[in-house]
């Protein structure tokens, strides 16, 4: 049974990075002023973001590495969760806010952490 709710746990980590990369270029689609400027920031914000989330390594930290990439996830998914909002999808704001609080309990809950050593 902890391995179908670990799985499951999967599922939802990956329906909370879904919904980061959609809310993020849905905000930039919103923001842009011209069809052009609005491709390109809806293609533009979610690389940039996940761009900065994959190059920052905490594995060097020490004892902070944990605490530090948790954060990390925590200020990046929580800046989607406003983005959605922002743009006129509040709804979608508090369930990929709450998806993401659930997804991040339930990691620890199991033993696991967000870094692999």
């Amino acid at each position: 049974m902890t391995s179908i709710l670990k799985w499951m746990n999967v599922g939802l980590r990956a329906l909370m990075e879904l919904g980061i990369v959609i809310a993020l270029g849905y905000w930039g689609y919103s923001v842009g002023n011209s069809t052009a400027m609005k491709i390109f920031l809806a293609i533009a914000v979610p690389l940039i973001v996940f761009g900065f989330w994959g190059l920052v390594d905490f594995r060097n930290t020490g004892s902070l590495a944990e605490p530090l990439r948790l954060i990390q996830e925590l200020v990046i998914t929580g800046l989607a969760a406003v983005a959605w909002y922002v743009a006129g999808a509040q709804a979608w704001g508090w369930a990929l806010g709450l998806l993401s609080i659930v997804h991040h309990i339930l990691v620890y809950l199991f033993g696991g952490t967000l870094l692999k050593h």
